[in-house]
């Protein structure tokens, strides 16, 4: 009857694992349940999400597979419910269900004399007797004088109870309302200590008594997963051990692993079913404390890995391009169309495949590169590009697509990671792999956060272990002009969060209205995020026929991305007056060879914007020349002779300090008065003023 399986399905707990739960379900539509009955009893669970959730789970069960409404019924008998006998048809009565706490304060406290507590050797503490001749039934069966073990939630509160009869009077039987992730507590829970999860209240006081150390009870080995999981919610660090009846140990084990707790196991003599509480009776306290001290640890491959800090050997970051590309990073070269971003990552190519110099002058240590390209054809137009910028081609290998039991498909990065990480090995010496774009690296929406990372992890994963630089190309929103650079990167901000340094390509209007191409650092976490260098674009023919374009680097360029891309503008009569101020300011600096890091401390100290300055600087031709510790500014002669008049004007000093020469030749100007006062004291004698030692084959800039 319809009736028999309603009750059946109230008497189990719907907050059971999921795959009971499923089963329950199954055997319920088998049974004749509707989905509105068991959705009713599902809302009961502590776990409980949404009805959409239990409606889709209940539309896709097509087929049984031999689940009957005796499954339902033998899962309830297994919770305590038994099926009511054959009577006659009389008028039904509703039946009033008191609530737990109701019949938990007309119960009496347990005592140590109590049939149940003697014969499992426990204790009556937090325990109640319900009053002989109450009148509270379960499944049909009066539970007066039988013991009542409650179900506390982690707060303190009831959430229901198990009633136990005395020993042979039946089984045990959960109360109608649901248990939810509670439990019941034998002793103190100790963070210090083990804490021993069993299936019930007999185990329980057998690993208490053992040990000293707290018991959790779950009420049935099925609520043992997550009474687990809301004691680690609610105990943060509590050190968990399940103890397993005989028979459960397998099941113990993947719980042990999914939870990453520790577990033990009954004897192999024992057999199914036996418990801890009967390994007590019958070999004493001294076989159970060895047990419990027998800790299995969870198995490895599963569950989050922990680490100690002092098992981590620090190292540096291994450069490819110092402060540029790092080995084992991620990066991004970010451009609009035109800026020629792919050139300039097929000059980076070019640089590595012969061990060649990067655009600051260092020596780039040679290797392959790999390059997976989903724009441009390697025949021709990249192998053309790196001819041309004179790379050993036999060093650049193309991603094309991967082979599947002998048919090629399209490259996934998602699912053919493991296949490239082993061609990547087989070739050795992969210094860089380039992405162009690494959008296509992406299989979701390039705009979501999660979906971004998620697509982006394989190229980050293959790099960390190949050590190799992993370079993604991508493209500049539009509409972006003035907004901070690495926002302007297109798609989610995750492209640039992901990546350890981001790199911009972009074509800028200089003072007098021509264009200049730039590369600069827009965002780095591991190394400095300003500068760049100047580059241009050069059409040239490589092989008869062949007509590509070039990179040729030009001279380094300083600031941050922002002030470096900004597009001059007419200038406002403000501006006029700020920058003239700020020529000012350079003519009474720069008489002598100053660095550039001291240019900008004295301008910020001045209150100039560093745009300014430069602005300034481009207005009054002042040299920039590389020495051996750095970039220097000096005025041009003419300016010199300009800013004399000036000085000369000054109060005299009766003493000239002499100016700083540091080791490797370069000459520093101490204070600013006092740098002052020492090239007006040569320039009044008719003396050049001091000059910057660099080497003989400095290139002016």
């Amino acid at each position: 009857m319809i009736e028999n399986a309603i009750d059946a399905l109230r008497a189990c707990d719907p907050g059971c694992a999921r795959e009971d739960w499923v089963k329950l379900a199954m055997a319920a539509k088998a049974s004749g349940v509707d989905f509105d009955e068991f959705h009713d009893w599902s809302q009961g669970a502590s776990n409980y999400s949404n009805e959409r959730d239990v409606r889709s789970m209940w539309n896709s069960i097509k087929r049984l597979d031999g689940i009957t409404e005796k499954t339902l019924f033998k899962m309830a008998a297994d919770s305590g419910w038994l099926p009511p006998k054959a009577e006659k048809p009389q008028k039904r009565i509703e039946r009033i269900v008191p609530h737990v706490t109701e019949v938990w304060n007309r119960s009496f406290k347990a005592t140590e004399n109590e049939p149940y507590i003697v014969a499992k050797q426990g204790s009556p503490d937090g325990l109640k007797v319900v009053p002989h001749g109450d009148r509270l039934t379960i499944s049909r069966t009066s539970v007066a004088g039988w013991l009542m073990v409650p179900v506390r939630d982690w707060t303190g509160g009831t959430l229901s109870a198990q009633f136990i009869p005395p020993p042979g009077a039946g089984k045990k039987l959960n109360y109608t309302a649901p248990m939810g992730d509670g439990a019941f507590v034998v002793g103190k829970i100790d963070l210090a200590k083990p804490v021993y999860l069993v299936e019930g209240i007999g185990q329980a006081w057998a690993c208490h008594a053992a040990t000293g150390c707290a018991s959790i009870v779950a009420f049935g080995w099925g609520r043992v997963r997550t009474v687990a999981q809301a004691a680690m919610r609610h105990h943060v660090g509590i050190r968990m051990v399940l103890v397993p009846d005989a028979g459960k140990e397998e099941d113990a084990r993947k719980i042990a692993r999914d939870l990453s707790v520790d577990y033990v196991v009954m004897p192999p003599a024992w057999p199914s079913n036996s418990d801890v509480n009967d390994l007590l009776q019958k070999d004493g306290a001294d076989a159970l404390r060895a047990l419990l001290a027998a800790v299995q640890a969870p198995p490895e491959g599963d569950g989050a890995i922990l680490v100690n800090g002092a098992d981590i050997e620090a190292k540096p970051i291994a450069w490819l391009w110092h402060f540029w590309l790092a080995f084992g990073k991620m990066h991004i070269l970010a451009g609009p169309p035109g800026a020629g971003k792919t050139t300039v990552a097929l000059a980076m190519a070019a640089t590595i495949t012969i061990g060649g110099k990067w655009p600051d002058g260092s020596r780039c240590p040679i290797g392959n590169v790999m390059i997976w390209s989903g724009e441009d054809d390697p025949a021709d137009t990249l192998i053309p590009r790196l001819i041309a910028m004179g790379a050993d081609i036999k060093r650049v290998f193309f991603i094309t697509g991967s082979r599947f039991d002998g048919e090629v498909q399209p490259f996934d990065p998602s699912r053919h990671m493991p296949q490239l990480l082993a061609q990547a090995a087989r070739i050795g010496d992969v210094k860089l792999l380039i992405v162009d774009p690494v959008v296509s690296a992406v299989n979701g929406d390039s705009h979501k956060n999660a979906e971004v990372r998620k697509g982006l992890q394989p190229l980050v994963d293959l790099g960390s272990q190949l050590g190799a630089a992993v370079l993604g190309i991508t493209h500049l929103s539009k509409g972006t002009v003035g907004r901070d650079p690495t926002e302007r990167v297109t798609g989610s901000i995750a492209f640039s969060a992901v990546a350890r340094i981001v790199l911009l390509a972009a074509k800028v209007k200089t003072e007098d209205g021509t264009d200049r191409r730039v590369l600069v650092r827009s965002k780095a976490n591991i190394a400095p995020d300003d500068g760049g260098f100047e580059y241009h674009i050069e059409q040239t023919e490589p092989l008869p026929g062949i007509h590509t374009s070039a990179v040729s680097w030009g001279q380094s360029v300083e600031g941050s991305a922002r002030d470096i891309l900004a597009e001059p503008e007419e200038e406002t009569e403000a501006q006029s007056g700020a920058k003239a101020d700020a020529e000012e300011f350079l003519r009474e600096l720069l008489i002598c060879s100053t660095p550039t890091k001291t240019v900008q401390t004295e301008a910020k100290a001045a209150g100039h914007a560093w745009a300014t300055v430069r602005r300034a600087s481009e207005a009054l031709g002042v040299k920039k020349r590389k020495g051996e510790s750095g970039w220097y500014w000096q005025l041009s002669q003419s300016d010199v002779a300009q800013a004399t008049c000036s000085l000369q004007n000054h109060e005299q000093h009766g003493q000239v300090e002499q100016v700083e020469q540091v080791g490797n030749g370069a000459i520093f100007p101490p204070p600013r008065h006092v740098a002052q006062d020492a090239q007006l004291a040569h320039l009044l004698k008719g003396e050049e003023p001091g000059q910057v030692a660099v080497s003989a084959d400095v290139e002016e800039i």
